[in-house]
């Protein structure tokens, strides 16, 4: 590892400022949908190809060459889900057992551990890994959905419905035990441009525990106010890491059409990257990056890649000028 990487402060935001390590995990056993298999390739080869193109040097120096995590395909007929019953329980197991021991290793050597979905069951795998390099992980989730369903409640037995449950203990023991050292609390959990929640995962949020700020309360109190609330909350808290989670559907369809499950009403292009940029400089202890759902196939144009791939690098400390 060059110098110039090799110390790195534990207390600090690695966003901008670490070496970046791509983990590509094509998964897309826990959504059923076609094509979103092909985002993290997609992510990984257009971030490099748009900073070359910008002679960005700074930022390329800090990539890594990306590691592929090895992900079941997903078959040709949808299988017959019984109640109660997670759908390809056991190949998503296996996929996020290797991300979490790279996330991990990762994180250990001082590099931020960038994970490319693939649906955002592969959270699973992430978020575990990032908990056991750290005492305590706060997890922000940049979504339109909750994600925190568990079996006996989920509508439809599909793992990208579940990821946050998971990581927080509810569901599966096979998949809560890969993040058992620690699992996240719920008043460590910080969701953000919520728009859509089954019935179960809005009584646990009224529990009080999570945070959840919703579209309409961003509309509400303003986007800046909305996310130094977010801040403020973590900077107290105790913490000494946090999990950025990213699903580019909490972009309005209208902006992102290429992604699986879309819900009208998300947030622009500017009020993303104004997020990003937010938390990006924010002086908390970013050490590990999701960025899921980009489903290339549902959007022939083009546009959706390029701005799923324009977020990231915005993310990563691109900047305009």
């Amino acid at each position: 590892m060059p110098s110039e990487f090799s110390e790195i402060d534990r207390s600090t935001n690695w966003l901008t400022t670490a070496r970046i390590t791509p983990l590509c995990v094509p998964l897309a056993l826990g959504s059923l949908h076609t094509g979103v298999d092909q985002g993290a390739a997609t992510l990984d080869r257009e971030l490099r190809a748009r900073w070359q193109a910008r002679e960005d040097l700074e930022l390329l120096a800090r990539l890594d060459p990306a590691a592929d995590i090895p992900v079941a395909p997903l078959p040709q007929t949808d299988p017959v889900r019984h109640p109660g019953q997670v759908l390809f329980a056991h190949e998503i197991v296996q996929a996020s057992r290797v991300l979490a021991d790279q996330t991990h290793e990762a994180i250990e050597q001082g590099r931020l551990p960038l994970t490319l979905g693939g649906d955002h069951a592969v959270a699973i795998g992430s978020v575990a890994g990032a908990a056991r390099a750290c005492q305590r992980l706060a997890v922000i989730w940049v979504d339109a959905h909750g994600d925190l369903n568990w079996p006996e409640v989920s509508p439809s037995g599909r793992v990208h419905g579940m990821p946050l449950g998971v990581s927080l203990g509810r569901g599966l023991s096979e998949l809560t035990a890969i993040g058992v050292n620690p699992e996240v609390r719920p008043e460590d959990t910080y969701l953000f441009g919520i728009r859509s929640l089954d019935p179960a995962e809005r009584a646990w949020i009224n529990d009080g525990a999570i945070t959840c700020i919703t579209t309409a309360e961003i509309d509400e109190i303003g986007l800046n106010s909305a996310i130094s609330h977010i801040f403020e909350r973590i900077a107290a808290s105790g913490v000494d890491a946090v999990h950025l989670s990213f699903d580019v559907d909490v972009l309005d369809p209208l902006v992102m059409p290429g992604t699986g499950t879309t819900v009208p009403g998300g947030l622009a292009m500017r009020e993303a990257a104004h997020l990003l940029r937010r938390i990006r400089s924010a002086p908390l202890p970013i050490h590990s990056l999701d960025w899921v759902e980009l489903n290339p196939t549902l959007d022939p144009s083009g546009s959706s890649t390029e701005i799923a791939t324009k977020l990231l690098a915005i993310a990563l400390g691109e900047t305009a000028i």
